[in-house]
C-alpha cells in the first residue's frame, strides 16, 4: 500500500466508527426516550386514575350531604307552613279597606230594582271564586316565602351565611 493509503484507510475506519457509535448512541438514547416517556405516561394515567376515585368519593359524599340538607329544607318548610296553610284555608275573606284599598268593592250579586245608595258596608264577603283565587295567591306567596326562610336556616346552620 502506499503512503497515501494507509492514513486514508484509518480515517475511513475512524469515520465508520464514529458513524457507528454515533447510530449506536442514538439508538440507545431512542430506547431510553421511549421507555422513559411510556413510564412517564404511565405515571400521569395512575396519577389520573386516583384523582378520578378521589373526586368520586368527593362528590358521593358531597351528594349525601345535599340530600340531608334538602331534607332539612323541606322538613322546616312543611313545619312552617302548615300552620300558615291552615289559617289561610280556615279564614273567609272579607271585602274592606285592607283588601280594596280607599274604594269601595264591587256588588257581589246584582242589586235588586230598589237599590241603596248606602256605601258597602265594611265587612262583607267576596265572591267564592275571588275568595278561591286569593286563597291560592296568598298560600303561594307564604310557600315560596317559607321555602325561603327553610333555607337560609340551612344555610345559617351550615355556616355559609353569616
Amino acid at each position: 500500500m502506499s503512503r497515501i493509503g494507509d492514513p486514508l484507510i484509518g480515517v475511513v475506519l475512524a469515520v465508520l466508527l464514529a458513524v457507528g457509535g454515533w447510530l449506536g448512541l442514538r439508538h440507545y438514547g431512542a430506547e431510553r426516550y421511549d421507555a422513559g416517556h411510556a413510564a412517564a405516561i404511565a405515571e400521569r394515567a395512575a396519577a389520573d386514575a386516583a384523582a378520578v376515585v378521589k373526586r368520586t368519593r368527593e362528590n358521593a359524599t358531597t351528594a349525601a350531604h345535599q340530600v340531608a340538607s334538602n331534607a332539612t329544607i323541606t322538613e322546616k318548610n312543611h313545619e312552617e307552613i302548615q300552620p300558615v296553610r291552615e289559617r289561610i284555608v280556615t279564614r273567609r275573606v272579607y271585602v274592606g279597606s285592607a283588601l280594596c284599598g280607599d274604594r269601595p268593592a264591587a256588588p257581589t250579586e246584582a242589586q235588586s230594582a230598589g237599590g241603596s245608595n248606602e256605601a258597602d258596608p265594611p265587612g262583607r264577603l267576596v265572591r267564592q271564586d275571588a275568595e278561591r283565587d286569593i286563597r291560592a295567591l296568598k298560600l303561594q306567596v307564604e310557600e315560596d316565602l317559607a321555602t325561603g326562610r327553610s333555607c337560609q336556616a340551612v344555610l345559617k346552620d351550615e355556616g355559609m351565611v353569616p
